[in-house]
């Protein structure tokens, strides 16, 4: 791969300057991975160090960055991030599987530590609280019927527990003959013609099963609806698939659940091959743009913000925002 007048060296100490170390699924615009990257993690890791005692710094400064990035530390005393209920949800259900499938918890106590884990969230500073309460509670509360839909009386079972049940049972068929199960893993490797090495945390299985929850739109309204289920792999989870086949030669499995049942997809080789494709492109975009620019600042400028994105900078403290207007638009 070529650089223009960069040697390999050149880009890997001007990826240290910009605190680029690693790739991961490309699936956001390039400007906003290289503000969140470069700039916002590095504002959040320093604030978590000056807390903790690590460095020096003003620790009511530092902890008022870290509330405005939304990171708390959750019933489990892991460290995580604020970002929304619906993400949140996930990652509950995801531990609720992984205790019953992989560390022999009983159902009742991975339930218990799932409802536990959602009722300890709370958002960033910026977000509406009430809005965020209202979501959290539509998942615990009795809404439905065993089945998933809305019954004419007597409710008895939530979206938290459904999504829960379902999620198992298309794991376990996803992981059926598995002699044993794994959890979370994290993978790293190369690809050709990538300089910066590929990290990515798979799921189960080394990367072999994938677990994507969908949860009801308007959740935090009287009239939810059940997020449907798609009819076969998105794209942008197939790009995440693809990446550890690449590097751990396993064909992967990916499980969607909601409250009303399940899916199983498993991507054929052609599919997994334009996943690799997308990702090493994307990659050397990257890596030829870190190259171009000797300062971060630059970096971010040659990149578009798409500030209108769906979801991304919506999602973000409007303090964050309003820093990353000012130096793109400097």
């Amino acid at each position: 791969m070529s650089f223009g007048s960069f040697s390999k060296r050149d880009l890997a100490e001007l990826c240290r300057r910009h605190n680029y170390f690693h790739h991961s699924q490309p699936n956001n615009p390039d400007g906003f991975t290289f503000y969140n990257k470069c700039v916002v993690r590095v504002q959040r890791q320093t604030a978590v160090s000056i807390v903790a005692g690590k460095r020096d710094g003003d620790k009511k400064a530092a902890q008022r960055l870290i509330d405005l990035h939304g990171v708390y530390t959750d019933t489990k005393g892991k460290q995580q991030s604020g970002d929304k209920p619906v993400m949140a949800g996930g990652r509950a259900v995801e531990d609720y599987c992984t205790d019953i499938l992989a560390n022999d918890v009983s159902p009742a106590d991975a339930y218990r530590d799932a409802v536990n884990y959602l009722h300890g969230f709370h958002g960033g500073s910026w977000r509406d609280a009430a809005t965020d309460k209202r979501e959290i509670d539509h998942k615990l509360n009795p809404r439905y019927t065993a089945k998933g839909t809305v019954p004419k009386k007597d409710a008895d079972h939530c979206e938290l527990e459904l999504v829960c049940r379902n999620a198992l049972d298309g794991l376990r068929e996803a992981m059926a003959g598995a002699n044993r199960i794994t959890g979370q893993k994290e993978l790293t490797g190369k690809f050709d013609d990538v300089e910066l090495r590929y990290l990515g945390y798979a799921d189960y299985q080394d990367g072999g099963v994938e677990l994507k929850t969908k949860w009801d739109r308007r959740a935090d309204t009287d009239k939810p609806t059940a997020n449907s289920l798609p009819n076969d792999i998105t794209f942008d989870h197939l790009m995440q698939v693809a990446g550890y086949w690449h590097i751990t030669e396993i064909m992967p499995t990916i499980v969607y659940a909601n409250r009303l049942g399940y899916r199983v997809f498993k991507p054929s080789l052609e599919q997994l091959q334009a996943g690799v494709a997308a990702i090493v492109e994307a990659c050397k975009r990257r890596e030829r743009l870190l190259a171009a620019a000797p300062t971060t600042e630059e970096l971010l400028r040659l990149c578009d913000p798409q500030w209108e994105h769906a979801y991304l900078w919506k999602g973000m403290a409007p303090e964050l925002v309003d820093q990353a207007h000012k130096i793109w638009r400097a």
